[in-house]
């Protein structure tokens, strides 16, 4: 069986597994994308912030304590948005269990739209891009990260289960769906170049203001061996948008 997007994490062996080491921390998303996605962000005082494919919440909590006004999470995992319910309980935000890619999102409504590692699950990318650009009021800003497209270009590597320094690359020009065995569950992905993606944003409408690689800082990590292996490839790629 091939899982589509948000679908996996409705499977409860996965869901356990996935729970399971998320609770370890020390995770590079933690590690590498989650501080250079924090920069990018900055300032969230004041403002009315949607994220697509929210996850467990728990990054929704993060930008109220800094001063969010609201935050309004999308979730298409049953099991996900239980979380992230529990999660916001007590907070001023609004948690959707619904498919990002048939929900609407409004009109001038947010002045952040954000994601996190769930784009590379999105076939029509288009679509869902003038969607964010119709629900953001002027001047707001879309920030989000992906997998870098030289990892989704080819998972052999990912297959082999070992604790890799390296990577292969491989059809790199070829876009379209990869199946990535994941927790034993095969999971539909979309690779995509960087020129692909760039094209799609221009598309689209947006400014891009800032592009990432998710360069690691040794701060964040406790061996020194780690922090060596993870500069070795780039893990994420990052970008920050504005509604002209």
């Amino acid at each position: 069986m091939e899982y589509k997007s948000y679908s996996v994490y409705d499977d409860k062996e996965f869901f356990n597994k996935y729970i399971d080491k998320r609770r370890l921390g020390q995770s590079p998303n933690e590690l590498i994308e989650e501080p250079v996605l924090n920069k990018l962000i900055n300032d969230v005082k004041g403002k009315h912030v949607l994220d697509l494919g929210c996850g467990d919440g728990k990054y929704g909590i993060n930008l109220l304590e800094k001063g969010a006004e609201h935050y309004y999470g999308i979730e298409g995992s049953k099991n996900m948005a239980g979380l992230a319910r529990e999660m916001h309980n007590s907070f001023n935000s609004t948690i959707d269990l619904a498919d990002i890619e048939q929900i609407e999102f409004g009109s001038n409504s947010y002045d952040l739209v954000i994601s996190r590692l769930v784009l590379h699950y999105i076939e029509d990318l288009s679509a869902l891009f003038r969607k964010v650009l119709i629900s953001l009021k002027e001047g707001g800003e879309f920030v989000f990260s992906i997998e870098h497209p030289i990892i989704t270009s080819c998972y052999e590597a990912y297959h082999q289960k070992t604790k890799r320094g390296n990577w292969i690359v491989d059809n790199y020009f070829v876009s379209g769906e990869r199946v990535n065995i994941w927790n034993e569950k095969k999971v539909i992905k979309y690779h995509r170049t960087l020129e692909e993606y760039w094209e799609i944003i221009n598309n689209s409408g947006f400014m891009v203001l800032e592009i990432r690689e998710s360069k690691p800082m040794e701060k964040n990590f406790s061996s020194k061996e780690e922090f060596e292996r993870r500069n070795r490839i780039p893990l994420f790629l990052l970008f920050k948008l504005k509604k002209q």
